[in-house]
């Protein structure tokens, strides 16, 4: 359990679903496409959240994520209005003047932790797309009680027996203090709301507004739930994949200016809008190659309610499927050369050769990912607005270590340099 990736990814050698014991339960690792689609689109019915998600609610309360049966699919009717097409294009423009907030604060030369300014940058515009609520200056403070929080769950995920909220541990105690910070915020935000009557036209305003068939709406505390749930979810895997976006274009000089010639060309001395996103189709490929090698949600978890087929196998009730994009996406049988960064395979005439399941990291089936169309956008967005303005070079002596926990985090920062791209970089693309 000391390296989990390692642990899973020497477990799958042994074939496309291996019976995998971890401390004193029962986990099946599935890593074949196949078998993946099988059991996320058709054998969702008999599976619920694993133990560990279900911890989650300890801040997420009964949110999309953590929520099962007939409460998730009442809630997901509801949520789904706030990110149809048509508004998460109206978000675009938020999503720029948040990444050009962060430029004003930025010069020439200037070091930063590239994950730590990413968390602030998409905490921005979570604040601001979904709440319409600057929270740019509780950033810091929001940051540091997610590590906490993240911290939290990663001691979780190696202990048989999960201690009860009250427990008066020192690390239970930080953790009931830094839930209650991102509680607060959430909580204010929603009452300002509600004093206001306001449609602002974000996702906020829209979970006011939805009404299931009977015409009846979110009660108090399935709202903050949602809020909650989309307020932590909302910019944790997004910073994650812009980072290790940034970091693996540090690496891969070639391909950096490329990306800034692509942006330079379709922007020109104007601001991205959600019109471009499909014009950046470059910066789409870099970070689906960066969410293929370093994806936020590096594993899914499963289990049975009843006795399962998977493969040829009985699975049996109670044993805990998992689903792990870090293994899957990394394996030679679905990728050729697969701990290569090459954007190029996401081209149309090479990426659709792949399983469809051999590349998932919002998830599959029903209880896909609800903001994965959101979340890409906002990505494409913030790495053209930025890479036009910038280089980020990596401070020699560092690399990317990584630190499974509620999702892919890194085990300290990195520090990257901005340099302002020279007049000959376009050409030299």
């Amino acid at each position: 359990m000391k390296d989990q990736l390692s642990y899973m990814t020497k477990a799958a050698e042994h074939g496309p679903i291996v019976d995998l014991p971890i401390l004193f339960e029962r986990y099946y690792l599935v890593r074949g496409p196949a078998l993946i689609q099988q059991a996320l689109t058709q054998g969702h019915t008999v599976m619920r959240k694993d133990r560990f998600t279900h911890e989650l609610g300890r801040v997420m309360g009964q949110g999309l994520v953590t929520s099962e049966g007939d409460l998730w699919r009442r809630q997901r009717k509801l949520v789904s209005h706030a990110f149809i097409p048509r508004r998460i294009r109206t978000y675009g423009d938020a999503m720029v003047e948040a990444a050009h907030r962060s430029l004003d604060r930025w010069a020439d030369g200037d070091v930063l932790d590239i994950h730590a300014a990413m968390a602030e940058l998409t905490l921005d515009v979570v604040g601001r797309t979904l709440f319409d609520a600057d929270v740019r200056g509780e950033a810091k403070e929001v940051g540091k009680a997610l590590q906490v929080i993240s911290d939290f769950y990663t001691d979780v995920l190696e202990k048989p027996i999960v201690p009860p909220e009250w427990w008066p541990s020192p690390s239970m105690r930080r953790f009931r203090r830094n839930a209650h910070k991102v509680d607060r915020i959430v909580r204010r935000i929603i009452e300002d709301r509600r004093q206001s009557g306001e449609d602002r036209g974000d996702l906020l305003s829209a979970l006011l507004q939805a009404q299931d068939d009977g015409g009846g709406g979110m009660s108090d505390q399935q709202l903050r739930d949602e809020c909650i749930t989309l307020f932590l979810a909302g910019h944790e895997t997004t910073s994650l994949a812009l980072a290790n976006t940034f970091y693996l274009l540090s690496q891969h000089p070639e391909i950096e200016r490329q990306v800034h010639a692509e942006a330079a060309d379709v922007l020109g001395n104007r601001r991205a809008t959600s019109e471009d996103v499909s014009r950046l189709v470059l910066s789409e490929r870099v970070i689906k190659e960066s969410m293929r090698l370093y994806p936020p949600v590096y594993a899914i978890g499963r289990q049975l309610t009843e006795d399962y087929e998977l493969g040829g196998y009985v699975v049996e009730k109670g044993v805990t499927l998992l689903f792990v994009p870090w293994v899957t996406h990394r394996h030679a049988d679905y990728f050729n050369d697969p701990l290569r960064y090459d954007p190029d395979r996401w081209l149309p005439e090479r990426a659709g050769a792949l399983h469809k399941y051999a590349y998932f990291p919002f998830g599959g089936g029903p209880r896909i990912c609800i903001g994965n169309h959101f979340a890409m956008t906002e990505a494409i967005l913030l790495l053209s607005t930025l890479i036009r303005e910038y280089r980020f070079e990596l401070i020699p002596g560092q690399t990317l270590r990584l630190k499974p926990s509620v999702t892919l985090r890194p085990a300290e920062g990195l520090q990257m340099k901005l340099t302002r791209p020279g007049p000959n970089t376009a050409k030299a693309a």
